[in-house]
């Protein structure tokens, strides 16, 4: 069906019926994806998404039945356009050649001769360059361990991620100095990995020798850690760059999904299809980053809104609704702040309540002889 690499094969469709048809002049892609709420409706939390946004390479599309009560997605920024860490362990060289002749060759400076070398690795634009080894064609590192962003729009959509390689002979102290050396550090090979499995989750680690041009080989040890909030039941999710596919018909790139379940690794979402209907796919977390999730007082304050939902969906709450609606507003600007200390109250208790168990765990370990308290 041309789903990513992280996605499962299974996918079933038509979970549920269709919504009712549209009116006969709107189409019922134009139903799905509705318009994005006016300025004037937004509240902070929602101003702050709208200026995320526009700074976003992969700004998904709004879908209100997506969104809390209508509103814009809340957790665009919390990557910070950075979609996970490239971890990289540097291991061994062989066969490294310097790839000039020199004058210098009968004291050793010339091609054939015994090298300094580093490596520099690179994702996109980002990179990142070893320490020295010297007098070494076959050289290795011991505790050569680092980490590369794997920044957001480096690479089109579906396109493979590839971890690219450099390796460079270091400038000695006596070819800085004579005037006949070629000065700076030197070419010796490029090559290149893809990764693209790592980061779908397909793959938890590539142990590989990349093959440099024109010759040699690195020795490298490669992981991936995605960058963001971990997906959770009824988060609402859009794939990652390197998960999706334009040609697909089922999925649209950039369409927000919810999450029905999660199993190690894996996640269940639901999306809305063009047509309509509502299908559901099993694919793997790192395919996919956060935009929106419901929190415990949003619950509440979704609940303690609902007979007012109810009474303005009539007729009669419509008119009632437009009229009052500058009024409303206002005192929604005043509710405001009892309603984010209401947050920051439920946060103060949570960390209360884990204060107070590692407290009890640390005095139990005392009594007993533990060496350290159970961190939770």
């Amino acid at each position: 069906a041309g789903m990513s690499a992280g996605m499962s094969a299974g996918m079933s469709a038509g979970m549920s019926s269709p919504p009712s048809p549209p009116a006969a002049s709107t189409s019922s892609l134009d139903v799905i994806q509705n318009r994005r709420p006016s300025s004037a409706d937004r509240t902070f939390h929602q101003l702050q998404a709208v200026a995320m946004e526009e700074e976003l390479y992969d700004a998904p599309k709004w879908q209100k039945e997506m969104s809390y009560r209508g509103k814009q997605y809340r957790y665009l920024g919390h990557q910070g356009n950075v979609a996970g860490y490239v971890k990289v362990k540097l291991l061994e060289a062989k066969d490294l050649k310097r790839q000039d002749y020199s004058l210098l060759s009968p004291i050793g400076l010339g091609a054939g001769s015994e090298i300094s070398s580093y490596m520099t690795f690179s994702v996109g634009r980002k990179s990142h360059s070893s320490s020295t080894v010297n007098g070494s064609s076959n050289p290795s590192w011991k505790r050569e361990s680092f980490s590369i962003q794997l920044k957001k729009g480096e690479f089109g959509d579906g396109e493979p991620v590839v971890l690219q390689v450099k390796g460079m002979e270091s400038q000695s102290l006596m070819e800085a100095v004579l005037p006949t050396a070629v000065k700076g550090d030197k070419y010796l090979g490029t090559g290149g990995v893809d990764i693209t499995q790592l980061c779908t989750g397909s793959s938890s680690i590539i142990d590989t020798w990349i093959n440099l041009s024109p010759s040699g080989s690195v020795h490298v040890l490669i992981g991936y850690e995605p960058h963001g909030i971990e997906p959770d039941v009824n988060d609402v999710v859009c794939l990652e760059g390197f998960s999706r596919h334009k040609s697909s018909l089922i999925l649209d790139p950039l369409a927000p999904m919810k999450v029905l379940s999660t199993n190690g690794t894996f996640l269940h979402v639901q999306y809305r299809m063009p047509s309509g209907r509502l299908g559901a796919v099993k694919m793997l977390r790192n395919s996919v980053f956060v935009i929106e999730r419901l929190t415990f007082i949003d619950g509440l304050w979704n609940l303690a809104m609902k007979p007012s939902d109810i009474v303005l969906g009539t007729k009669l709450g419509t008119k009632v609704n437009k009229i009052a609606k500058p009024y409303v507003a206002y005192a929604g600007e005043l509710a405001k702040p009892a309603y984010y200390s209401a947050q920051l109250g439920v946060m103060a208790v949570k960390t209360s309540v884990n204060a107070t168990i590692n407290g009890a765990s640390a005095a139990t370990g005392t009594l007993i002889g533990k060496k350290s308290p159970t961190k939770l």
